[in-house]
């Protein structure tokens, strides 16, 4: 299918259109041309990608058509940033002052695009000969609002059929009285459901109990015991430890270094570990001398794998069953119809499209996505049926195969080409929804639309996904918008084959010698590295390829890793997106100005000290991101990139510049340093939505209200004060009144009287704020309250909440009250309150009385001591026992 490779090139196309239309002269009409041949193309498409089954020459034909898309995609953007280059614009008459080359890049366009035509008119003769019809797509638009409304996102909300597993794995094996260290298994094939019974035994109220420490790491195919180590450690950590510090410790630890660190980190405690996803047994082999076995504590692992006989030894092996027809539908029922009934004319098509599902949950959940879309509609549900059988016919497919390449083949267009991304990242990744909605604009697949701004839209597109359940919500921010996402191993190997068929994707690994493999000979658009620290400059120094679009490096994290050298930059000068996250970068050097292309570059979690001046040279860049490189400095320059939309940073330096350009496209500044220059400068920046302010001791913050209310367009607010009392007061935040998000990390003299808040808050976190009197009386008040989290923000040993207190509230996190000692809550108060967290408030040992007569309480988390959780849950176990999910985390 070249569906993405076409709609790719259709929006380049149209971009130029409306950006260049002055710089076109004759060749515009040629380019008009083209983009509506390619967008008639997408018609014949519809057709030819169900006959290419059957018919090697429609195969072939297809191939054309995603060559001949790709091919104008390059020569368009090639002359776009010819005509742009900052190199070729100076001179008092800025364009014109170049216009002789303008003519003869726009000549050098008119006969590539003249080549293309020709190719395209003779491909479009061979329809007839093929007999491919053109098909009207049913490009459907989003339902988004709506259908987050029919089905909320709740992550246990297609549970069915675990409650058994669940007791036979607890009463057999995990709780078992048993000495010794002792290991289950959880065997099946993919998309049965291993996981997700793993992971409800690992939240289970017992093995909370009963365990000193828990832990849970992933392991899939990409074997990295080194990786897999230090994500133990650091769930292993004691509450007072430094996260940061005992990763450089680790850091350049030998493997075996490793294992004994994590061996003494387990040794003298009972321990739960799940160990998720295991291939091969080598690979649990490697892993296994990790953890101790002492004959006189009772631990435990709990292995999930596709092949029964890993890991061999295994005390208790659960072999995962299908589910049966009643299971099957009642799982289908929960996502088809959010529990509802089904109507009775689509009951027997339905039972008929679940007997292809063979009982298997991965597949009925799709499925379900995919019976949504129809709308209750008996025509729709067959050409469902249908498209099953017709993808089951072919050559290999499994039935799970053909109901994932169904789902894949009825996204509309703008949904294709975004899922493809997915398989970019690495597998079982935890995928940052704002990271991965910025990939897709910089990659140019998303369209505006009205007055909604591209990440809006964007978002709205991975909405889509998640209804369709091709995406998977891991965590939500505190206003309901997704947070983080993942994708199921099985849809991602979907994507990845997609995605090398259709845009010319390529994975590239180590070859075990530090020397990664060859890109081959196709020159791949799109392209994901899998590297040591050792291989990433022999891959750098390796690789030309004037074609790609993006990269992406997966590994490193060591010392002294430098970027490729000058010569070789040149040659990425397409590349719209570089992620290079947590690579161990030390140093970006100057000719990264050679990729005039580029929109998004991810630096996040590295070592640089400062970037360099000719950053300032890549006009398209969208977003930066340098969060993680502590300290690093910042050219003055950077402000001069109008086209920045989005900058993430902690703790950077800048000096401060003779004159500051408008960033009229900022919408994300985070974190900045609250100076009296940045802060005059803010009022100029009228997109700002999300703004991260770090108050220091000559920061002014009188001067700073007064620079908050003129952002007419402020969203989200951070504010972080480094001394005592810097922030003060918040009385002067009234007038933001766009405002819906407030974190406030610092020392506070006392809360404005509710009035005096933002009027539309719906999301407020105080932290560290030390406040002597019980804010719970001023905040109650606030009307359309959403979300609380007060985290070290209170000294005191009562909270009190009164019976019409918080009308709105759904999110309560108390973290860190060491003195709460009570919480006195009056019979209405908190009416709509969905989830209670409370974390280390060691003295608080009673719940509320009122909490067990609230019907709307669906979640209860703790986070306690090993030594308090016993008696925690044996005091409150009449609460407990009415609210449906409670997880215990034990945090000492």
């Amino acid at each position: 299918m070249a569906d993405a490779a076409v709609s790719f090139a259709v929006e380049t196309l149209g971009n130029l259109l409306i950006e260049k239309v002055g710089f076109l002269g004759d060749v515009e009409e040629q380019v008009k041309w083209v983009k509506r041949e390619l967008r008639r193309m997408q018609g014949f498409l519809n057709d030819a990608n169900e006959k290419q089954a059957k018919n090697k020459s429609v195969r072939t034909w297809i191939s054309e058509i995603r060559e001949l898309a790709q091919d104008a995609e390059d020569v368009v953007e090639t002359f776009v940033l010819e005509i742009d280059n900052p190199r070729r614009r100076r001179g008092l008459l800025g364009r014109c002052a170049c216009f002789p080359s303008h003519l003869y890049h726009l000549n050098k366009l008119g006969n590539e695009i003249n080549w293309i035509k020709a190719r395209l008119e003779e491909t479009m003769k061979s329809c007839d000969t093929y007999k491919i019809e053109h098909i009207q797509s049913s490009f459907r638009r989003s339902y988004t609002a709506e259908r987050r409304m029919l089905s909320p996102w709740e992550r246990n909300k297609h549970l069915v059929g675990l409650d058994e597993g669940v007791k036979l794995l607890l009463e057999r094996a995990i709780l078992e009285e048993r000495e010794g260290l002792s290991i289950a298994t959880i065997a099946g094939m993919g998309g049965i459901g291993k996981s997700t019974l793993a992971r409800a035994v690992y939240n289970h109220a017992e093995v909370a109990h009963r365990f000193d420490r828990r832990a849970w790491v992933g392991v899939s195919g990409q074997f990295n015991l080194t990786e897999i180590i230090k994500e133990l450690m650091v769930q292993l950590l004691e509450p007072n430890e430094n996260k940061k510090y005992v990763l450089q410790i680790m850091k350049n630890c030998p493997e075996q270094h490793l294992k004994s660190m994590l061996h003494d980190r387990l040794k003298g405690r009972r321990y739960f570990i799940v160990v998720d996803d295991v291939w091969r047994q080598q690979d649990w082999e490697s892993l296994a001398t990790s953890f101790p076995d002492e004959q006189d504590l009772s631990s435990r692992l709990l292995v999930t794998s596709r092949t029964q006989n890993i890991p061999r030894g295994a005390r208790y092996v659960h072999e995962m069953k299908t589910l049966d027809p009643d299971k099957s539908w009642e799982l289908l029922l929960k996502v088809a119809f959010n529990d509802s009934t089904c109507p009775r004319e689509l009951e027997d098509t339905g039972r008929e499209i679940l007997t292809k599902c063979n009982g298997l949950p991965l597949a009925i959940t799709v499925v379900g996505g995919l019976l949504l879309e129809q709308r209750q509609s008996r025509s729709g549900w067959e050409k469902v049926l249908q498209g099953i059988d017709s993808h089951f016919g072919r050559s290999g497919s499994s039935s799970i195969e053909a109901i994932l390449e169904l789902s894949y083949h009825d996204l509309p267009r703008h949904l294709k080409s975004c899922f493809l991304c997915l398989g970019f990242f690495r597998e079982d990744a935890t995928i940052y929804a704002s990271k991965l909605v910025y990939i897709w604009i910089a990659e140019g697949l998303i369209s505006q639309e009205g007055k909604m701004t591209l990440e809006d839209i964007a978002r709205g597109y991975l909405d889509e996904l998640i209804n369709r359940n091709m995406v998977r919500v891991k965590d939500l921010k505190s206003n309901d918008l997704v947070k983080s996402c993942q994708i199921h191993d099985l849809l991602r190997d979907l994507a990845i084959r997609k995605a090398k068929e259709e845009i010319n994707f390529e994975i590239v690994k180590d070859r075990g010698n530090n020397t990664p493999q060859s890109l081959g000979f196709h020159k791949p658009r799109h392209c994901a590295i899998y590297c040591s620290t050792e291989s990433y400059n022999n891959f750098s120094t390796r690789s030309v390829n004037k074609h790609i679009r993006s990269l992406f490096f997966h590994g490193g994290g060591g010392d002294d890793v430098d970027c490729c050298p000058s010569y070789k930059w040149k040659s990425f000068r397409l590349l719209r997106v570089l992620d290079m996250e947590g690579l161990g970068l030390r140093k970006l050097p100057n000719t990264i100005v050679e990729l005039v292309g580029l929109r998004y570059l991810g630096l996040r979690d590295n070592k640089l000290k400062e970037l360099p001046r000719s950053l300032s040279r890549l006009k398209n860049l969208q977003v930066l991101d340098i969060y993680g490189n502590h300290g690093i400095k910042v050219p003055n320059v950077i402000w001069e990139m109008d086209s920045l939309r989005h900058l993430y940073a902690y703790d950077f330096n800048c000096e401060v510049p003779p004159e500051m350009s408008t960033l009229k496209n900022i919408q994300t500044l985070k974190y900045v340093r609250g100076s009296k220059w940045m802060l005059r400068h803010l009022t100029r920046m009228s997109s700002l939505y999300n703004l991260g302010i770090r108050l220091e001791g000559d920061s002014d913050v009188n001067e700073l209200y007064t620079t908050l209310a003129m952002l007419e367009n402020l969203v989200y607010l951070s504010l972080a004060g480094s001394s005592p009392h810097l922030i003060q007061s918040l009385d002067r935040l009234v007038s933001l009144h766009h405002l819906t998000q407030l974190r406030v990390i610092g020392v506070l003299t006392k809360l404005p009287c509710a009035s005096n808040f933002p009027p539309n808050l719906s999301s407020l976190t105080l932290k560290r704020s030390n406040l002597e009197q019980d804010p719970m009386p001023i905040l109650e008040k606030l009307p359309k309250l959403l979300y609380l989290k007060l985290a070290g923000a209170y000294k005191g040993e009562e909270i009190a909440i009164s019976h019409e207190g918080f009308p709105s509230l759904k999110v309560l996190s108390l973290r860190m009250l060491l003195n709460l000692r009570n919480i006195k809550l009056e019979k209405g108060g908190m009416s709509e309150l969905k989830q209670l967290e409370i974390y280390d408030c060691t003295n608080l040992d009673r719940l509320p009385e009122e909490l067990k007569f609230m019907s709307s309480l669906h979640e209860l988390k703790i986070g306690t001591t090993t030594k308090k959780a016993s008696t925690f849950q044996d005091t409150n176990s009449h609460i407990i026992s009415n609210i449906p999910s409670v997880t215990v985390d034990l945090i000492g």
